[in-house]
């Protein structure tokens, strides 16, 4: 059963996950519908040969790659992803390679392998770098020291030169031999781009903007298929290039995304990543909360506990006090003090150990704890030596609570290393009113008729200052 009628259930939640994944595919591969189109209704003798236009589309497209590449570059240095390296270079390779396609369109005429061949060289450039950089995705990050490799862009653009007089070359061979080479180049760079999504399905990657890189992938693999199926200047040719144009722009975007957020392709989150995210932090809040206030509950029972009885301390005592006195100061209720102390304690220490002693204490402690109401309160104030805070207890009522505490403790028969021990504790009562109306006056009556206690021979109450009949005589 689901803790919140609301959210919704699992079964829901799978079948609009797999309702958004189709959306997905069916968004990239959304050109395949125009590319079977033109290849079964296109009339082969409509050509749309423009020159000028031509060599406009592919300054822009320049113009473009240059600047992706640029902002590529500024994201990687600022992340150090080495994923963003390798785009940066395929960025680079596609703008250097792709610039005499439209340099030579003007020799497309006299010389149409040349002018045609680094169409496909700079798409496969570029897919080989792209699949590269998947490669590299998750890699741990460059250091700053070591984001300025020149070594590497010195080496990649010397390659791309040597792949330009390479391609530049083919243009020597037989035209039948320098077609298929281009056709060659082209199908490496649709295999490239299918094998880069396998390996981002094979990821699993959450991140929108791989999103984003894997639908870019799928419009460079159809483009290419729409080149192989297009001759030069007919409808298909110029397909191929929107539709490479369309994932290069979705491309662009999303680096654009990464620059102007955190840097990184992998540090961008989908809504759903977030939210989880938001709440992972929000237990960890919770659970820091808890834990923060468990801690402040720990530190305030120590602040007002006394360490080796588990009973209230002088601060806790004094803090109550304030209280029940305001309480009956307000209302005239009865408040009443018990000053007690152990007789002879120092025999026990010295006879049985200090350990005996600590055992001595905690027993008397819980004995006393056991004798007294919910409403009052025990505190240890010194070695041994007790203070008990009565609420609505006149001296009568103090006078009994404290005879069956004496009562109880000349009873206790406590269990040390060396034997049992036995103890007595004497006791002073004091009234609020009549023996003071502050705290330290009822501490200095109770601690006078504690002494007179221990005067009158130990093991007793006191609870005036007259002689007490046969009641405080044991």
């Amino acid at each position: 059963m689901r803790n919140n009628p609301s959210e919704p259930g699992t079964f829901i939640l799978h079948l609009t996950g797999a309702y958004q994944k189709l959306l997905v595919v069916g968004f990239a591969l959304t050109p395949l519908i125009a590319i079977a189109y033109l290849h079964v209704y296109q009339n082969p003798r409509l050509n749309f040969e423009s020159h000028s236009f031509h060599e406009a589309a592919i300054g822009v497209a320049i113009a473009l790659s240059s600047f992706a590449t640029y902002v590529t570059w500024r994201c990687y240095l600022a992340s150090g992803e080495v994923f963003l390296r390798w785009l940066t270079l395929g960025f680079l390779g596609f703008t250097l390679i792709y610039l005499p396609h439209g340099v030579l369109t003007f020799r497309m005429q006299e010389d149409p392998i040349l002018f045609l061949i680094f169409g496909p060289a700079s798409r496969l450039v570029m897919a080989g770098c792209f699949f590269i950089a998947l490669l590299h995705n998750g890699l741990p990050l460059d250091p700053p020291a070591l984001r300025h490799p020149r070594k590497f862009w010195i080496g990649g653009i010397a390659c791309f030169l040597l792949i330009i007089l390479t391609t530049a070359s083919v243009n020597l061979l037989p035209a039948s031999s320098a077609m298929n080479i281009l056709k060659a180049l082209e199908i490496c760079a649709l295999a490239l781009c299918v094998a880069g999504i396998l390996v981002m399905a094979w990821q699993r990657s959450r991140s929108p903007l791989m999103s984003v890189y894997m639908i870019s992938l799928a419009a460079f693999a159809q483009s290419s298929l729409s080149f192989l199926l297009a001759n030069a200047w007919n409808h298909q040719w110029w397909l191929a290039h929107a539709i490479f144009s369309a994932g290069f722009f979705l491309l662009s975007y999303g680096i654009v995304q990464a620059f102007r957020t955190t840097h990184s392709f992998s540090a961008v989150y989908s809504q759903i990543e977030m939210m989880e995210r938001l709440r992972e932090e929000q237990a960890r809040t919770r659970e820091a909360m808890l834990q923060l206030q468990a801690a402040n509950t720990r530190l305030a029972q120590l602040a007002t506990t006394d360490s080796l009885t588990g009973v209230s301390n002088r601060r806790l005592l004094m803090e109550r006090a304030r209280i029940e006195i305001s309480r009956a100061q307000r209302n005239g209720a009865p408040l009443s003090l018990l000053c007690l102390d152990l007789d002879h304690f120092k025999r026990i220490n010295d006879r049985h150990g200090h350990q005996a002693g600590d055992a001595v204490l905690i027993s008397v402690a819980a004995e006393i704890q056991r004798m007294l109401r919910p409403a009052d309160l025990v505190a240890r104030v010194g070695g041994e030596e007790f203070h008990i805070l009565l609420p609505d207890a006149d001296r009568a009522r103090a006078r009994e609570i404290a005879e069956r505490i004496r009562s109880a403790l000349e009873g206790l028969a406590i269990q040390v290393e060396d034997g049992i021990v036995q103890v007595t504790a004497s006791i002073g009562c004091a009234q609020h009113g009549p023996d003071g109306d502050d705290m330290t006056s009822l501490i200095r009556s109770g601690d006078e008729r504690l002494y007179e206690a221990k005067a009158r021979g130990r093991n007793r109450v006191v609870a005036t200052h007259d002689r007490p009949a046969h009641q405080d005589v044991h």
